[in-house]
């Protein structure tokens, strides 16, 4: 099958915005392959209006932040169990369009259903669609910040083993940092709640599916085509998204990076490539033992040691062509003939060497940057600052709220895996609802027989009953 050449960014889209009367609307035109959809959105925009400043709007049983492919199914299941979710799926949130990171991706040849390859913003447009069939309410609007320490720390039975709840005073999992609407944060009980530059909301239980975005290099023709770079026209940072393109495919091509996922993404791309070369800075890969051997093991990988890129040049057709590196003038295999410890150390730059490699295709495997600086400390996170969730699970530390996708998966980072979880987030929440409400009806009727004047033992059994309500 010939797959038809990804068209730049430029040529794909027109963008249009109007503001009027505190109004931003956005108009998407896709005028590319014939199509004729049209696609406007408007939202409200604010002005400065801090969260302290703002009352809630809305109210919501789940409010589901992101708009990708865990956030969409995530909200799918939710609108279907009629909770009324309401998705925020972001404007430019972490400098990407709503969708998250499938939208800066070309075509997609793995995603279950879609027999023939699907654009990444196609697919995306798809999930929103779906969502919306079944009255998921979509606000394109980017929270920027949330309240979840509230003193509720009811747990359902099955949910939560293996991560305590978090509150003001745990202060053996940290002290939070301070919020700017700190004044509200001594509520006793639920709702949580959520801002965006132009409303305030509360909602019962929150999923979180803000993604991550990958980290890039900043060099000439790294960047977007509108700054003159290759960005998605041979620069990416995900091999299994892009490596089979046919820009790619039957050439060589260069990976950034010296850690697991650079060996993976570059033992991944031999199937596809002629060549490929991994650029590393050190004269010592970063990556487990195992791998590392493998990688230098396999005939079609060339390592080059003590480089990193400096320049991307573009070929006839506007794409990638070749890249500049620079390395060092020491020979890192006479230091370390294994490529495993470091002994060289980084010469100056005016000792270094320029190469010129021609490479139909460069990955970045330097790691990805979780979005989560919004949560400003009120969710445990790990030491790479994804959301820690109970194995096999997407219940995090604060009971009530769910984290689904890549803002939780330091491993696979894939679309597939990502919908799985915004299904089990949602299931999760969905369950823990049904919890909360039967232990408000428990509690409501033990204050019942208190107010009737039941007796001490009528008391007693009341209070057994929500102790087990809430029993871990």
């Amino acid at each position: 099958m010939r797959l038809q050449q990804q068209q730049p960014m430029s040529q794909r889209y027109r963008f249009r915005t109007d503001f009027q009367k505190n109004v931003h609307f956005k108009l998407i035109v896709p005028i590319s392959r014939g199509s004729a959809s049209l696609r406007v959105r408007a939202f409200q925009t604010s002005e400065n209006i801090g969260p302290e400043k703002q009352q809630p709007s809305l109210h919501t049983k789940v409010a589901i932040i992101g708009g990708g492919p865990a956030g969409h199914t995530a909200a799918i299941y939710a609108a279907r169990a009629e909770l009324e979710p309401i998705v925020f799926e972001g404007f430019m949130a972490a400098g990407i369009a709503p969708g998250g990171q499938l939208t800066t991706t070309t075509y997609v040849e793995n995603f279950p259903g879609f027999v023939e390859p699907i654009l990444g913003y196609e697919l995306t447009d798809k999930f929103r669609q779906h969502s919306a069939r079944y009255g998921t309410q979509i606000l394109t609007e980017t929270v920027t910040n949330v309240d979840l320490l509230v003193h509720d720390t009811f747990k359902p039975p099955g949910l939560y083993r293996g991560l305590p709840s978090r509150s003001m005073e745990d202060t053996d999992l940290g002290a939070p940092k301070p919020l700017a609407h700190a004044e509200e944060v001594q509520r006793p009980r639920r709702p949580f709640k959520l801002w965006t530059p132009s409303r305030c909301i509360t909602a019962d239980t929150i999923i979180i599916a803000t993604g991550a975005s990958a980290r890039r290099l900043s060099f000439p023709g790294s960047g977007d085509e509108s700054e003159g770079g290759f960005w998605n026209r041979g620069i990416s940072a995900c091999a299994i998204c892009d490596g089979t393109s046919p820009l790619i495919r039957n050439k060589p091509v260069a990976v950034v990076g010296g850690g697991d996922s650079a060996m993976e993404e570059a033992m991944f791309l031999t199937r596809y490539a002629s060549k490929v070369y991994i650029v590393h800075r050190f004269d010592y890969l970063e990556a487990s033992k195992a791998m590392a051997r493998r990688a230098l093991a396999n005939p079609k990988i060339e390592i080059k040691w003590c480089s990193q890129v400096v320049e991307a040049h573009g070929n006839d057709q506007g794409n990638l062509g070749s890249i500049t590196i620079a390395r060092s003038p020491v020979d890192a295999h006479k230091s370390a003939p294994v490529g495993l410890s470091g002994t060289v150390p980084p010469p100056p730059p005016s000792a270094l060497i320029r190469e010129r490699l021609d490479v139909g295709g460069l990955f970045f495997a330097i790691g990805h940057r979780p979005a989560t600086d919004f949560l400003q400390g009120q969710l445990d996170l790990d030491e790479y600052g994804y959301i820690v969730t109970v194995p096999g699970s997407t219940v995090t530390s604060v009971p009530g709220v769910f984290a689904a996708g890549d803002v939780m998966d330091r491993s696979f980072r894939q679309a597939i895996t990502a919908a799985g979880r915004g299904c089990m987030a949602a299931l999760e929440a969905e369950r823990f609802l049904h919890a909360l409400h039967a232990a408000a009806d428990v509690i409501g009727a033990a204050t019942e027989q208190r107010q009737n004047g039941q007796g001490v033992a009528a008391k007693g059994s009341s209070a057994g009953e929500m102790a087990a309500a809430a029993e871990v």
